[in-house]
């Protein structure tokens, strides 16, 4: 090979590998809704069953207002001896929830499985605390 066109080489390997390298997505920080509407609060329990399955679970109106985790508990309503309900739990039985900021993009995360789902209609801010 000649001196020209192994210069012409090495210039094309090294042009074409510098325009391939990726920027990594932004790192996911925790997010609050400032004003939770019935409409982020319906997005969010749809999001639940996505993740999660199941039924979806009663919402407080101020959802991800004052943190940015959530836990749902399942429990089973048993009948006592009076049958007065007994409420059973387990720690199995207690999923967790992640309000995140991505980007531009407000997702439901679900760190048992490690997917989320991106959030159309919710409108959220990081929050910088030591909350986790």
């Amino acid at each position: 090979m000649r001196k020209s066109q192994r210069k012409i080489w090495l210039l094309s390997i090294l042009f074409f590998s510098v325009g391939c390298e990726q920027t990594a997505p932004p790192a996911p920080t925790l997010a609050t809704i400032d004003h939770p509407t019935a409409i982020m609060k319906a997005e969010l329990q749809s999001a639940i069953v996505q993740l999660k399955g199941g039924a979806a679970p009663r919402l407080a109106d101020d959802v991800f207002s004052t943190g940015s985790s959530l836990l749902i508990e399942q429990t089973s309503n048993l009948a006592g001896p009076l049958e007065s309900p007994i409420y059973v739990t387990n720690k199995e039985s207690v999923a967790r929830f992640e309000l995140q900021k991505r980007g531009d993009l407000c997702v439901l995360y679900f760190p048992k499985t490690q997917n989320y789902v991106p959030l159309e209609h919710v409108k959220c801010r990081p929050t910088y605390s030591a909350e986790k």
